[in-house]
């Protein structure tokens, strides 16, 4: 494996799992500050900015970017902000 394919693979790596423990936070509750969750969403930004040069080559970028948008849109919804208020 060359070290560009090296490189790629743990950078998708990385953000896969940053994305996932994102995920994990929100689902069990943890993320109920909009400005939390819109501090969030931007660093999922640049993230997924930092992601776009893999995304031609690689299959699993496209799908990480995926998660990440819809992540993004998650954490920025209103109906899911009243339907989990802040304690």
């Amino acid at each position: 494996m060359s070290d560009d394919a090296n490189m790629a693979d743990r950078v998708i790596n990385y953000f896969d799992e940053e994305f996932e423990a994102i995920r994990s936070q929100l689902e069990s509750g943890t993320l109920l500050d909009y400005k939390e969750r819109v501090i969030v969403s931007r660093k999922i930004d640049e993230a997924l900015s930092r992601l776009s040069p893999y995304v031609r080559s690689e299959w699993r970028a496209r799908q990480v970017v995926k998660n990440g948008e819809n992540l993004r849109e998650r954490l920025l919804s209103v109906r899911d902000i009243i339907s989990n208020p802040p304690i």
